[in-house]
């Protein structure tokens, strides 16, 4: 039993009284307190996170979805690219819910819409019915955007501060393995059959699968997902609800503040620019790996399984250094460029037909490239706190999905005229571009320098000193 007389629970109402009452407020009345729960929160979460990761499941058999359905490959590329065209035209409507009805209610709605919308993809196995499968798709796509912002406030609401960043890559592991699980089943199931009927039979087996698990996630949410702990986990975190009662949740000028960050905008580029290589590779890997390597099919969906798997791993090792180290550009910086070098490597094997030596490049690149997802994630926090996670990780990710989309089309464009050589060029002088914004980019850590003050001043003494932060969840 909790002794509610030496402290004071952190609720709405007590916050509200302690803010206008303009009395002084003591460390004890903010008590913290870790709750074993936020582990099956997790839980849920990258389950959910993973049965909305169907972005490239036709861009995996894109030359099998040509065959069965008679369209064009950029068609099947504008599949993947709607993911990132939903996110920019709904994420500011989703932020905005997100911060009025919390994280429950966002997550169920988000995931009762991916339910619906994987239900539909089953209706469109038919040759003519490749705008069925749109239909589903963009249902999915509009999911997605109660998905990549939640992380890291995921992580801020149930999470210790010596576990944050663990936490955020836990989440982003859901996001990759839903992605690998595409890479790995796509090409294993849906097989280049010279009967387009039997290719239907596949395709109709995948969403029924990818159907169900998305409906297991949706009662999961419904059922058992909670918005957030009574008591907050840590110092910065009621500091930022002690700040959100007295803003009143303002939306539109945390915004202007977000955009007026420079460093959060060097990081918007070097970030977009990262995450959307590795998205363009993803969708375009099957043109790629066959232009070099015939009836490559499943070899191309393994190739991406071991970027995915490799990533997932690197996420988590770079989660955990983060958690102990705190160095954020450094580890950023050296772990840049080392994806632009494998990447090198990647298309130096490709061209050459080393099929041996793609797949090895292919275990450092996914290393690297998709462990990056995490220290973004965390710089992003450290650039922008006290500001709401879920608004800085939604504009984070609406320049992820316009360098996406730029990289996607031009790309594409690319390979259908001169070639995969030209593509991979492109890659890298992406890559390189980006390496460069995250070396000059400063290294500012607000998020870390807030939680020393809370541990060591007090709370009382950061308001006195420097007055309450600005806008919050």
């Amino acid at each position: 039993m909790e002794d509610k007389s030496q402290s004071e629970v952190l609720t709405k109402k007590n916050l509200t009284k302690i803010i206008e009452s303009g009395e002084p407020t003591n460390v004890k009345q903010l008590k913290l307190k870790v709750y074993k729960k936020r582990w099956l929160m997790l839980i849920i979460f990258m389950i959910y996170a993973g049965s909305n990761s169907q972005w490239i499941e036709y861009s995996i058999i894109t030359n099998i979805v040509i065959r069965y359905y008679g369209v064009s490959s950029m068609m099947v590329d504008w599949t993947s690219m709607s993911f990132m065209a939903f996110y920019i035209a709904f994420i500011f409507p989703a932020s905005y819910m997100t911060d009025k009805c919390g994280l429950r209610w966002t997550i169920t709605i988000g995931a009762g819409l991916n339910c619906l919308g994987a239900w539909i993809k089953t209706l469109s196995i038919q040759p003519d019915r490749f705008y069925v499968a749109i239909i589903g798709h963009s249902i999915v796509a509009l999911a997605q955007t109660t998905v990549l912002p939640i992380p890291g406030r995921l992580a801020a609401q149930w999470f210790p501060s010596t576990q944050l960043s663990t936490a955020t890559s836990l989440s982003i592991f859901g996001n990759q393995f839903g992605v690998a699980l595409c890479f790995l089943l796509g090409p294993i199931i849906v097989k280049n059959h010279d009967n387009l009927d039997d290719i239907g039979k596949d395709l109709s087996r995948l969403c029924w699968m990818v159907a169900i698990v998305c409906t297991i996630a949706f009662a999961l949410v419904l059922t058992l997902f909670q918005n957030e702990p009574r008591l907050p986990p840590s110092e910065t975190r009621a500091l930022q609800k002690m700040n959100r009662m007295k803003k009143r949740e303002e939306f539109v000028e945390p915004i202007k503040g977000l955009c007026r960050n420079k460093n959060f905008i060097m990081l918007c580029n070097s970030y977009g620019l990262n995450v959307g290589v590795f998205i363009a590779v993803s969708t375009l890997l099957n043109q790629i790996f066959l232009a070099h390597f015939e009836n490559g099919e499943e070899d191309a969906g393994r190739i991406g399984l071991i970027i995915i798997l490799t990533g997932m791993a690197g996420s988590i090792s770079f989660g955990i250094i983060l958690d102990k180290t705190h160095k954020y550009k450094q580890t950023a910086m050296i772990v840049y460029f080392l994806t632009f070098c494998c990447q090198i490597l990647f298309a130096v094997f490709t061209c050459m037909g080393i099929k041996w030596m793609v797949y090895v490049s292919a275990i450092f690149l996914g290393y690297f490239m998709s462990g990056y997802l995490i220290i973004g994630y965390d710089l992003c926090i450290e650039f922008t706190y006290p500001e709401s996670e879920n608004m800085s990780a939604g504009i984070l990710n609406i320049t992820t999905s316009l360098y996406s989309m730029i990289l996607i089309i031009s790309l594409g464009l690319l390979m259908n005229t001169y070639g995969d050589i030209p593509v991979h060029i492109g890659l890298c002088l992406a890559l390189l571009l980006g390496f460069i914004l995250t070396t000059i980019t400063k290294d500012e850590q607000r998020r870390q320098d807030a939680r020393k003050k809370a541990q060591y001043e007090g709370i009382t003494k950061i308001e006195n000193k420097i007055g309450v932060p600005e806008t919050i969840i």
